[in-house]
């Protein structure tokens, strides 16, 4: 698996050559090569500036301005910023299935809580280059928008269905009590892969490193998902 794969970035070669056919502006014309070039710009930016700015302070004649452009070329391809970060937020949904495909590999075996270490650093580093997006998308989501719960839904469920699959297997072997809800379970370490990121820096004020929190929820995921002990 790549270093990209894994971190989700996406290159504006690859979703040029990808989205050629059916991207469309927003008067619903297919837009062509050297347009869609013009919105990765624009969606870089956005997402460049997000991270310094954050959401709220966010205006389309930033974004314009950093691209060299004017606002009206940012409206031909999205209504407003928000627009622009469910389009980003979208294409998370996508760049980030090679990381929920690691649960996929069995995580009841001698090397488990190895696999689950690397599964929880590689989604951890996904937050990192991505967690002004998230942090949107999760406060929309949240806030019952139905486009942003949408894309939600799309990100999450590849990660439920296989945490499922691994609390349903841990019960089968009798690792894991029968009486334990596999879907609540699987939503409380999604809940904590996508909440902690938000209060890391919070916890290396009081001296808990970055390792330290990966190490911390790898083995409290694999003891959730496998019932095996945390020892």
């Amino acid at each position: 698996m790549s270093d990209s794969a894994v971190s989700g970035e996406v290159s504006s070669e690859s979703v040029s050559d990808e989205l050629v056919d059916d991207v469309m502006a927003t008067d619903g014309r297919v837009i062509g090569r050297r347009a869609i070039q013009t919105r990765r710009r624009l969606l870089d930016v956005t997402a460049s500036l997000l991270a310094e700015r954050g959401a709220l302070d966010l205006k389309v004649i930033d974004v314009a301005r950093e691209v060299g452009a004017s606002p009206a070329t940012f409206y031909q391809y999205f209504a407003d910023v928000e627009d622009a970060i469910l389009a980003l937020a979208t294409e998370l949904a996508t760049s980030v299935r090679p990381i929920s495909s690691m649960l996929e590999l069995d995580w009841s075996g001698a090397d488990g809580l190895d696999r689950a270490r690397e599964f929880v650093a590689a989604y951890t580093r996904f937050w990192d280059d991505n967690g002004p997006v998230l942090r949107i998308l999760m406060l929309r989501a949240d806030d019952r928008d139905d486009r942003f719960r949408a894309v939600r839904r799309e990100y999450s469920e590849p990660f439920m269905a296989a945490m499922v699959a691994k609390v349903r297997a841990a019960q089968d072997a009798r690792r894991l009590a029968p009486q334990l809800d596999a879907e609540a379970t699987a939503g409380a370490v999604l809940a904590a892969l996508d909440r902690l990121p938000n209060y890391r820096q919070n916890f290396e004020k009081r001296g808990t490193s970055r390792d330290a929190m990966i190490e911390t929820v790898a083995r409290l995921a694999h003891t959730a998902l496998t019932g095996h002990s945390l020892a």
